[in-house]
């Protein structure tokens, strides 16, 4: 390979300064270039700023309104009843169940009617309202519904949804039934009357409805939150779907604008059932006043004067003092008597939902005793059935001829080890359920240890259970009628069977009670591994 000379690698040095020196003035130019175009804009912003008017700053009424919590019109847990059994502020009516946690608008039965109402009217220009509630029920289909109300006149009961018909106000219908056969319920309905329309049931309001949303809010994990805003003459709903704990997770559901409803009016919650029927709880009501922004949010109410106040505090402070002196005269006059909470002494809902599991599980146990027993019977019948045929095979071994004992003896034979399988399928069958009964009592000892957990009797396990008793009556039957037509008089000759065809065009009764026995012993034991799975399943609950 040649070295290249001097001169060449000289004539290399200049092409490559002359390429530098020809990018170095390109470079120049183009900032030359970029920095007239800048001055030009700049120039020309400067003209647009000045000839531009200037643009006033956004609404102040476009912002977020002043909210102010109103006690007097709301309600929610714990402590929600008085030891009288009323609702401070509110009054109930109808099928309607308070408790310390929630108000129980209308139980899971027919034809049930209920209502709570705020005692005290507002006169709110603006509003919101927070509703908390749950709604649950066994079947695949629930009814009839909730309502939230605003009325001008005090509420009484009737026909929609537990609320008089014709009212002057709003109503948000959480409607559940599908009375028009659309199948577009569960449904969410805003329903406005001025006192003279009749609600339509048989469309389901659909025709009277100024804004809905399908949801579905029956049997959801957590509870259902429904926002009500009425803001400058625009009623707004939201609906939390239940599927998540977070309080602030709601999503649209419909807005009505240019709505005008009552100046003064009456806050409530109703429901009703028909012929099918839901649990209808609310476990808060919260109103909020609104305030627009830039006006003076309403001042809160006068305070007590100071001297009034100094003397309810001693009065208050000399009460307790008595008080305490009571409790200790009390306590030693009677030292062996403790104290309990009033709480204690009315049932919570999660002490009944603890209460239903046992008394589920105890229903499961007795039914498989029950059939523990009958196995037993069985197995007692079996061997004495077995014993029979034994003795009528000695009976005919002597009282027969040699062919006639050959087919005698096949014909027993056959009997005595089908019924000698039958044994040994119903000893398995009787150790499965005492392994039930071991497993079930091993499942109440830990949930009255834990206080809790557990599956629910069901009514499909009560009715698994019946068919397996139904199962056994027939494979009874079915041996009662082997055992008689084997059990006959000794005197008379055995009949010959006729030929058996190559392929069996019939199904012999031996066949078919092996084929009921194993049927149902393979039916058990897939029962007892679904129960053990979700049984499995529900201890993560």
């Amino acid at each position: 390979m040649a070295v290249p000379g001097v001169a060449t690698r000289r004539r290399r040095r200049q092409r490559a300064s002359t390429s530098v020196a020809a990018r170095m003035f390109v470079a120049f130019l183009t900032s030359l270039l970029c920095h007239s175009l800048v001055v030009q804009m700049t120039a020309a912003d400067d003209d647009a700023v000045v000839n531009t008017p200037v643009v006033a700053d956004a609404d102040p009424a476009d912002a977020v309104p002043h909210r102010r919590f109103e006690y007097k019109h709301s309600f929610k847990g714990p402590h929600l009843v008085q030891a009288d059994g009323t609702i401070p502020f509110w009054i109930y009516s109808g099928n309607a169940i308070p408790s310390a946690d929630q108000v129980r608008i209308v139980p899971s039965l027919k034809s049930q009617r209920g209502s709570v109402w705020a005692k005290n009217k507002v006169s709110f220009q603006h509003w919101e309202a927070e509703v908390t509630f749950r709604v649950s029920g066994r079947g695949r289909m629930g009814a009839d519904g909730l309502a939230i109300w605003y009325i001008a006149d005090e509420g009484r009961q009737g026909p929609v949804y537990g609320a008089a018909d014709m009212w002057n106000g709003v109503g948000i219908f959480f409607d559940s039934f599908d009375n028009d056969g659309k199948k577009n319920n569960p449904v969410v309905l805003v329903v406005g009357n001025n006192g003279k329309h009749v609600y339509d049931h048989k469309r389901d309001g659909s025709t009277q409805a100024l804004g809905s949303c399908l949801r579905d809010f029956r049997n959801k994990p957590y509870p259902i939150r429904a926002r009500v805003t009425y803001y400058k003459k625009t009623l707004t709903v939201m609906i939390n779907n239940g599927f998540t704990p977070d309080k602030d997770d709601f999503e649209f559901c419909t807005k009505v604008k240019n709505m005008t409803i009552p100046p003064e009016g009456f806050f409530g919650v109703s429901a009703a059932t028909g012929g099918l029927a839901d649990d209808h709880d609310v476990l808060s009501f919260l109103l909020f006043q609104l305030t627009e922004p830039g006006q003076t949010p309403p001042q809160p109410e006068a305070e007590i004067p100071k001297e009034d106040k100094d003397k309810y505090q001693e009065e208050f402070h000399n009460f307790q003092t008595e008080l305490d002196k009571k409790k200790e005269e009390f306590q030693k006059e009677h030292p062996d008597v403790q104290g309990e909470p009033i709480d204690e002494l009315y049932e919570s809902v999660n002490d009944r939902e603890i209460r239903q599991v046992f008394e589920g599980q105890n229903r499961i146990h007795l039914e498989i005793k029950q059939i523990n027993r009958q196995l037993a019977m069985i197995l007692d019948e079996q061997r004495r059935y077995v014993n029979i045929v034994t003795d009528e095979i000695a009976k005919r071994g002597s009282h027969t001829d040699t062919g006639q004992l050959d087919v005698a003896n096949q014909q027993l034979g056959t009997i005595v080890s089908s019924q000698q399988d039958l044994l040994r399928n119903l000893n398995e069958f009787r150790n499965t359920f005492h392994e039930s009964l071991r497993q079930i009592g091993t499942a109440q000892q830990q949930n009255h240890q834990q206080g809790g957990g557990g599956g629910m009797a069901t009514y499909e396990s009560v009715q698994h259970f019946n068919d397996i008793k139904e199962h056994i009556h027939n494979v009874r039957r079915d041996l009662e009628q082997l055992v008689q037509r084997g059990v006959q008089n000794p005197s008379e000759k055995a009949q010959k069977c006729p030929e058996v065809p190559p392929m069996p065009s019939c199904l012999s009764t031996v066949h078919f009670v092996i084929f009921i026995v194993v049927q149902s012993v393979l039916f058990l034991c897939y029962i007892m591994y679904k129960s053990q799975q979700e049984a499995a399943a529900k201890k993560f609950f």
